[in-house]
């Protein structure tokens, strides 16, 4: 433990002297890096197209938007967005739009980085 506090003294001291502001930026290259993948990733859900594909008043609607209310939360849960893609999948209409979205490399990288920032 009292490494680790160390540790920490040692890195604010930095922090408190860097003047020229590289520490400080380093750590938003890090943050954006990190988080820009997510971002472009959450987009990637054809969610007017699921839409579109089913009749108007079709409870399927609320399953669609419940889905991509998950997946923009700043905390997305898998078991929950595995739900609803689990009940979208089980309609004729939207099968093969989902199952593209679903098996897709860039959603299933966006799981991979949720998993590996510990999401």
């Amino acid at each position: 433990m009292l490494g680790m506090d160390r540790q920490a003294d040692l890195r604010k001291d930095v922090e408190d002297a860097d003047d020229t502001g590289m520490v400080a930026g380093e750590e938003m290259i890090t943050q954006a890096e990190t988080m820009l993948p997510l971002l472009r990733l959450q987009a990637v859900l054809p969610r007017e197209d699921l839409h579109a594909a089913l009749p108007e008043g079709h409870d399927a609607h609320e399953t669609i938007d419940a889905l991509h209310e998950e997946l923009h939360k700043p905390r997305p849960d898998r078991q929950t967005i595995e739900r609803h893609v689990g009940r979208l999948r089980a309609l004729p209409e939207l099968e093969a739009t989902l199952v593209n979205w679903w098996d897709s490399p860039k959603t299933q990288r966006y799981f991979a980085i949720l998993a590996q920032i510990g999401v």
